[in-house]
C-alpha cells in the first residue's frame, strides 16, 4: 500500500489507457497548497484525463493518485462522496442545468451533499453569487445568460461547499479575449480570497501565464518540464518552446499527421 502524500493532490508514475491508446505513461505530479498549477498540452494529451483521475471518475491502470492523504483508487464509494465534496469543480462550458435557474443550480452540490436547511441554502447560494458579480441573475435560466456570465455561475457553484481544492478545465474556452481577460482574474481573486489550491487546465497561453503560480507541460503521456512561469518561459526543452511560440517548426509535428507538406 502506498505511503499518504503529504501534498494537496500528488500523482505517482499514473499509467492510463483507453482501449488500445496509451493516454498517460507515467505522470508524476506534486501540487502544494494554495498554488495554481496549470497544466497544458495540446488537445487531447490527457489534460482533462488528470482532472477525472483526480475527481475518481476515471480509474489509473497504474500508479497512485492522492488528494491529501487519501489514496484515490483505494477509496469506498462513500468515502469518495465526501471528498468529492471537498473538490469544487468548473467545467469547460459551465455545465449547468437548463431546466434549473442561477439559484437552483448553485445550490445543487449543498442540496445534494449537506443536510442544510433551505434558508441555510440560500444565504450561502447568496454569498456565492456575490462572490461573482451575478446577484441580479438568481433567477435567471442559463438560456438567458451570456458565455460569461455562465462562467460566473459555474465558479459560484464550485466554491458553494468551501472546497480545499478547485480543478478548472479550459475556463476561457468559448469565450472573447476581454471577457476571458475578466473570466482569469476572477479566478486569481476568488482563490486568493477563498484560500484554496486550484489545478488549471488549458492549452490557451496568454491565460495560462496570467493565472498560474506554477506551470507542467504534459506531452506524450508524461509530464516533461514543470516550474514557475518565468522559468518555463526560458526553457531548454524544443518541445516547450515551440508549444509556448506556437511555432509550426519542431519536434511537435514532426512526423504527425498534422504537420505541414512542404515541397
Amino acid at each position: 500500500m502506498s505511503a499518504p502524500s503529504p501534498y494537496v493532490v500528488e500523482l505517482r508514475d499514473v499509467a492510463l489507457n483507453f482501449e488500445e491508446k496509451k493516454v498517460l505513461t507515467g505522470v508524476s505530479l506534486r501540487v502544494e497548497p494554495l498554488e495554481r498549477l496549470v497544466i497544458m498540452g495540446q488537445s487531447g494529451s490527457g489534460k482533462s484525463t488528470i482532472l477525472r483521475l483526480i475527481l475518481g471518475i476515471l480509474q489509473p491502470a497504474a500508479g497512485s493518485v492522492f488528494f491529501k492523504q487519501f489514496e484515490i483508487s483505494r477509496l469506498q464509494r462513500r468515502k469518495l462522496q465526501q471528498i468529492r465534496s471537498r473538490i469544487g469543480m468548473v467545467y469547460q462550458y459551465s455545465a449547468l442545468l437548463s431546466s434549473r435557474n442561477v439559484r437552483d443550480n448553485v445550490a445543487l452540490p449543498l442540496e445534494e451533499l449537506t443536510d442544510k436547511s433551505r434558508a441555510e441554502i440560500d444565504k450561502i447560494v447568496d454569498e456565492k453569487l456575490a462572490l461573482v458579480g451575478m446577484t441580479d441573475a438568481k433567477e435567471q435560466m442559463p438560456s438567458e445568460l451570456s458565455g460569461g456570465m455562465k462562467k460566473r455561475v459555474s465558479l459560484a457553484r464550485a466554491l458553494v461547499m468551501d472546497p480545499e481544492l478547485i480543478l478548472f478545465d479550459e475556463p476561457s474556452a468559448g469565450l472573447d479575449p476581454v471577457i476571458g481577460s475578466v473570466i482569469n482574474e476572477l479566478i486569481i481573486s476568488l482563490t486568493e480570497k477563498s484560500k484554496v489550491t486550484s489545478i488549471i487546465v488549458t492549452h490557451e497561453m496568454d491565460s495560462a501565464f496570467r493565472i498560474g503560480t506554477r506551470m507542467a507541460m504534459l506531452y506524450q503521456g508524461k509530464i516533461i518540464e514543470e516550474g514557475e512561469a518565468e522559468e518555463f518561459k526560458r526553457s531548454k526543452n524544443p518541445v516547450v518552446a515551440q508549444f509556448l511560440s506556437g511555432s509550426t517548426e519542431g519536434p511537435i509535428l514532426e512526423g504527425s499527421k498534422d504537420a505541414i507538406a512542404t515541397k
